[in-house]
């Protein structure tokens, strides 16, 4: 501690910061299994079992949000993680140092805006007087008729990958790149001199030696498969489109209809399932390839 007291007190923001929006909101969980009332507080409200439990599945919109939920995060998974891993690789083969930090800095830079600022973007882009109806009417001739993007149910989850690959995808592959520049160049030295080229040396050392790297990563992208983008997906919904998911269902059963205890029970659900998944992918990867997170 005395050695390492500097890098310590480095670590001291993160640590203050998980203790006091992870840890002292625990007991908040006890919620669930009250019968909450506001003027009576947190301790002096009355136990009532599973009672909340047993209701988040009798729900009519919960069935349907739990289905859009896995969906909207599976495809996300397929799409978006694979993507940053893909862009290191060619962002690793540059030669051409200036034309490297030009593109990796014009890449993480959406990682920055806000996601409200990100749905303002979309707005403006899809609308019907935005530069996408226009190139439209460039492209096929001005009788075309302009269309509402935003309005359109099967257009919904496309748009949601899109803008979380355009924004996240670029920052994402930081850690990649940093693995790739620990792989030992004498490994490709071997590689060349075998007569593997480019292609083969990605296959054969890059990809294997950045695996136990990419497969903590997927644990944790497999831990949020009962999770989405709330601030994305609640911004995108409008009078034509109104897909419910999880984080949207507590959002509106929670603080716009006060049922506090019902929205704690769903997010203690939601908890207990993203353990049992991190877990589960944990075991797996273990014994796949050794690495793991515990």
């Amino acid at each position: 501690m005395r050695r390492d007291k500097y890098l310590y007190l480095l670590l001291a923001p993160a640590i203050l910061f998980v203790f006091v929006f992870a840890y002292m909101p625990l007991p908040g969980i006890l919620v669930a299994f009250k019968d909450y009332d506001v003027f009576k507080g947190f301790w002096g409200s009355s136990w009532i079992g599973l009672k909340h439990i047993r209701e988040v599945f009798e729900l009519p919109m919960m069935t349907e949000a739990i289905g859009k939920t896995v969906l909207i995060s599976t495809l996300t998974l397929l799409v978006c993680f694979p993507a940053p891993i893909v862009l290191a690789l060619l962002l690793n083969e540059l030669r051409r140092q200036l034309f490297k930090r030009i593109a990796q800095t014009l890449l993480y830079l959406p990682h920055f805006l806000s996601w409200i600022s990100v749905i303002g973007i979309a707005y403006a882009f899809y609308s019907i007087y935005g530069p996408l109806n226009d190139l439209r009417l460039w492209l096929f001739g001005a009788d075309t008729e302009r269309v509402m993007f935003l309005s359109q149910p099967g257009f919904f989850v496309p748009n949601v990958l899109m803008l979380s690959l355009w924004k996240e995808t670029g920052w994402s592959t930081i850690i990649f790149l940093a693995a790739i520049a620990s792989v030992d160049p004498q490994l490709y030295e071997a590689a060349y001199m075998d007569g593997a080229g480019k292609f083969r040396q990605i296959l054969h050392v890059t990809l294997p030696c950045i695996l136990p790297t990419v497969m903590i990563m997927l644990i944790f992208q497999l831990g949020g498969l009962f999770q989405s983008n709330f601030e994305l997906i609640y911004g995108l919904q409008n009078p034509y489109v109104n897909m419910e998911v999880i984080s949207t269902v507590i959002y509106k059963q929670g603080i716009q209809q006060g049922a506090y205890a019902l929205s704690t029970a769903l997010g203690f659900i939601q908890g207990l399932i993203a353990l049992a998944l991190t877990a589960g992918a944990n075991l797996i990867s273990r014994k796949l390839t050794s690495t793991g997170i515990w």
